[in-house]
């Protein structure tokens, strides 16, 4: 007998019904009378008595239904222990995260890594993805950085998702419309790709001069100044969740790749190594594999 076999007598003796149970295993009902054709040949004892109106246990089969749920309880109470004998990590996580990410993804996170690893406190920093956290990283001020945009680093970097940018407006969008609306847009620093991409999409699309411009320093703002009708912007889809009532669509060029912003998590190659830094981690490639 094997584990596949426990579980179908503790199963069969839970419905007392070989049609049932083969629901709940997920196998059709012929390759369950098999199995338990094929598990009374090799023990060489009847163990079921089959009936019109169901089925119930021989005596021989009561034991190996007790011994059944016995084996699985010894199981599940190994897997318990060997968990338990798994060190316990604690220290300090000095996280980088940029504005954006913090506000709309980073609680839950926090939240669920927490629950696995009640002992690591967290320090976290939050700020602009394309000076204050780079930099912070480059001194190794910080274990991981969580940014947005087209930031390079020379060590680790993985891609933890891509979003649409969006043109938003508060009123149904028609293309041929925008060259006569302002676009309302959000100052930044430094000129990204993202930025670059959208004058080249404007150029490929309306080959006009640019629309009147207000020039707003958060998305924040730029998008409560939409929703007041007073023009249209272009914003990564995450932002848009709390304006339910604005309309959007993706930025699309004429060959059909559509202009994105990545979000994506960077550290440097020895922080890998302290048990911290790698719970952390390997935590986030698993919310966010590849």
């Amino acid at each position: 007998m094997d584990y596949k076999d426990w579980v179908v007598l503790k199963t069969i003796k839970e419905e007392r019904s070989l049609t049932k149970a083969a629901q709940r295993l997920f196998i059709s009902q012929p390759a369950l009378s098999h199995r338990l054709q094929n598990l009374e040949k090799d023990i060489g004892v009847r163990i079921l008595n089959r009936y019109s109106n169901g089925v119930c246990f021989t005596q021989q089969g009561l034991y190996l239904v007790k011994y059944s749920e016995e084996m699985l309880e010894r199981l599940e109470a190994v897997k318990k222990h060997v968990c338990n004998m798994t060190p316990s990590v604690s220290g300090t996580l000095r996280l980088g995260v940029s504005r954006v990410f913090a506000r709309y993804k980073m609680a839950p996170l926090l939240k669920s890594y927490h629950k696995h690893f009640p002992n690591v406190d967290v320090s976290l920093k939050t700020g602009s993805s394309t000076l204050t956290l780079p930099a912070m990283l480059q001194n190794n001020e910080l274990d991981v950085a969580i940014l947005r945009g087209g930031a390079t680093w020379p060590e680790n970097t993985y891609v933890l998702f891509e979003e649409p940018m969006c043109i938003t407006a508060s009123q149904p969008i028609i293309l041929k419309q925008l060259p006569k609306t302002q676009w309302i847009q959000y100052d930044v620093s430094a000129l990204t790709k993202t930025e670059d991409e959208q004058y080249l999409w404007w150029q490929e699309q309306f080959n006009c001069p640019l629309p009147p411009i207000i020039k707003v320093d958060s998305i924040d703002a730029c998008l409560q100044m939409v929703s007041h009708g007073l023009g249209w912007c272009i914003v990564p889809k995450l932002h848009i969740s709390n304006f339910r009532s604005l309309f959007s669509c993706p930025v699309t060029f004429r060959d059909g790749h559509t202009l994105l912003r990545k979000t994506v998590m960077m550290y440097n190659n020895n922080t890998v190594e302290q048990p911290v830094t790698k719970t952390f981690i390997d935590f986030i490639l698993r919310e966010y594999p590849a």
